[in-house]
C-alpha cells in the first residue's frame, strides 16, 4: 500500500467519530440466606394449584413453597 493511501485511511478512521462503548457495571445481588438444592415429588394436582397461585400472586413457586414450609414449622 502506498504511503499516501495509508495516511488517507488513518485520516478517515480519525474522522469517523463513533461513540465509545461504555460498559455498565452492575453489582451482583447477594442472598440473605444460604440456600441448598433439594428435590422431591409433589402430587400433580397440587403442583398445578401452586403454579396457578404463583401466577395469580405474581410470585415464584420457590417463594410460595418456602413460605408454606416456614408457616408449617411455626405452627407445629
Amino acid at each position: 500500500m502506498e504511503k499516501q493511501n495509508f495516511n488517507d485511511l488513518i485520516n478517515k478512521a480519525k474522522a469517523n467519530n463513533q461513540p465509545k462503548t461504555i460498559q455498565k457495571v452492575v453489582p451482583i445481588p447477594t442472598k440473605e440466606t444460604e440456600e441448598v438444592q433439594f428435590s422431591f415429588y409433589l402430587d400433580k394436582n397440587l403442583l398445578k394449584k401452586i403454579k396457578q397461585h404463583a401466577l395469580n400472586e405474581n410470585k415464584s413457586i420457590k417463594n410460595i413453597i418456602n413460605k408454606a414450609l416456614e408457616n408449617y414449622i411455626k405452627t407445629t
